[in-house]
């Protein structure tokens, strides 16, 4: 398997690929700095954390990822389709994991820059230093909630290409945060799972805006939840999608 991690590592490194999931966070900090420029502070919420913490998940994170995933699978086709594995009875799935531990790695890498980015806008912005474990906190859960969509995004792209993956990432946080995320079906996408995470550990209302005293939004009991339906939807999806992959490279 360590081979498969090398070569699946080889083939990114420099890629388009990369460069996007690294480039996006640094656009989102100019976004997000000039948006809340022009937001005035109201008491103890930051408008700033609560851009970051909204449209991060909502817009940023899973586009982003989905168009990386879907370069990953482009340069593939391009280069034999698999050919080289298939000739030489190597492991699809070993290959298709590797995609996907190789994928995981690269995003928590984005994300910790996501977390700088958190740090140094507010106080840049608005003269303050957040709660950083609760950045820290916030950034992992959410990161977490988001993996199931990598196995997810990856054979989607395979099937339909680029823009059906990232028109269906778009709609499937369109439809969650207006349906699930509010509500306890939240858990059952993973874009509702991303948008609730900052409504229980920082009071960001899935639509961005701040969440009133005794809400039950507030629940942090969700956090398990969470937590243990990310887990089970990334190895399902990983498994289940191994074979789906694995039967549309073969034909």
């Amino acid at each position: 398997m360590t081979g498969y991690l090398r070569a699946e590592s080889l083939k990114m490194k420099g890629s388009i690929s990369i460069r996007l999931l690294l480039f996006i966070p640094l656009c989102f900090w100019l976004f997000g700095i000039y948006t809340s420029l022009f937001v005035t502070k109201s008491g103890s919420f930051n408008a700033y954390l609560a851009l970051i913490f909204n449209q991060w998940p909502l817009v940023f994170l899973p586009i982003g990822q989905a168009i990386a995933c879907s370069l990953n699978i482009s340069l593939e086709k391009k280069s034999g389709n698999y050919k080289t594995i298939i000739s030489n009875n190597l492991s699809l799935s070993k290959a298709w994991y590797s995609k996907i531990i190789n994928m995981v790695g690269y995003q928590l890498l984005s994300s910790i820059i996501i977390i700088v980015i958190a740090l140094g806008g507010s106080l840049f912005t608005f003269n303050e230093m957040p709660n950083v474990l609760n950045i820290i906190y916030t950034t992992f859960l959410i990161t977490l909630a988001f993996l199931p969509l990598i196995p997810f995004n990856f054979v989607l792209s395979q099937y339909f290409g680029t823009i059906p993956t990232v028109i269906t990432n778009l709609l499937g946080a369109l439809i969650s945060v207006i349906w699930l995320a509010p509500y306890s079906t939240f858990w059952l996408t993973p874009w509702g799972n991303m948008l609730r995470i900052p409504a229980a550990t920082m009071g960001i209302h899935p639509n961005g805006t701040q969440i009133e005293t005794e809400s039950p939004l507030l629940d942090s009991s969700i956090l398990g939840i969470s937590t243990v339906s990310s887990i089970v939807y990334f190895v399902l999806l990983s498994i289940l999608f191994n074979v789906v992959f694995k039967k549309k490279v073969m034909k």
